[in-house]
């Protein structure tokens, strides 16, 4: 599984982080531009975070390729993040920053994370792994993961799968009552009623061979 993925500074400065990893494909950061789009169209700055070894040539072609592509998403490439491997003032024109420890995001990478408290209105809650909310995920709520999602209770708001382009990921809920779900970038919104056999029940969510939502009921 690449290890990059979006993620939301709730702190004193308004971007998003973009991880990067040696071997990464362009398509797979296309993929991330689209689904930040979709989801926040109101920002549009982008810090990259470079992790790992990368020969300085490539990294320059690299990044050239990842600011042609922000571009077309009408993002901005706002600067880089100094690491150990990173210590010049810029590259290309794109300023190279160290961020205070209070502004860094913790990663979590493929791993579950365990979420034991409700998951109010307003929050989201991502990683690049599993999910698995052992309550319930609240109206105006997100939950974005690059594998699978559990929710053992009610599952409302937005519930968004392999969103690093995991086709394979699955979405499972004891409670089917969601405004969005989406795997792998296929989105479906539920504003319409749907049969009595998939909401308030135990349904599973996943991708068929044409690239489709497939709801499942798991209980009769």
């Amino acid at each position: 599984m690449i290890r990059n993925n979006l993620k939301l500074n709730h702190g004193t400065f308004d971007y998003y982080v973009l991880q990067i990893t040696p071997g990464i494909k362009l398509e797979d950061i296309d993929n991330k531009f689209l689904h930040f789009k979709a989801m926040c169209e109101e920002n549009k700055n982008i810090v990259l975070d470079f992790s790992g070894e990368f020969d300085f040539a490539n990294l320059s072609n690299l990044l050239l390729d990842i600011n042609d592509t922000a571009r077309v998403h009408g993002l901005i490439i706002h600067s880089i993040m100094e690491n150990k491997c990173i210590k010049v003032h810029g590259i290309l024109g794109i300023p190279v920053i160290n961020l205070p420890n209070t502004t860094k995001i913790p990663h979590i990478y493929n791993r579950t994370l365990i979420v034991d408290e409700p998951v109010r209105s307003g929050i989201k809650i991502e990683n690049d792994g599993d999910i698995v909310v052992t309550t319930f995920v609240s109206d105006n709520a997100e939950i974005i993961a690059s594998g699978n999602i559990h929710i053992y209770g009610e599952a409302r708001g937005r519930i968004i799968a392999g969103i690093s382009g995991n086709k394979q990921s699955r979405i499972f809920m004891q409670s089917f009552n969601p405004e969005l779900i989406s795997i792998s970038g296929i989105y479906k919104t539920l504003e319409n009623e749907l049969p009595q056999n998939i909401m308030h029940k135990t349904v599973m969510i996943s991708l068929d061979d044409k690239d489709r939502l497939l709801l499942t009921p798991l209980t009769k």
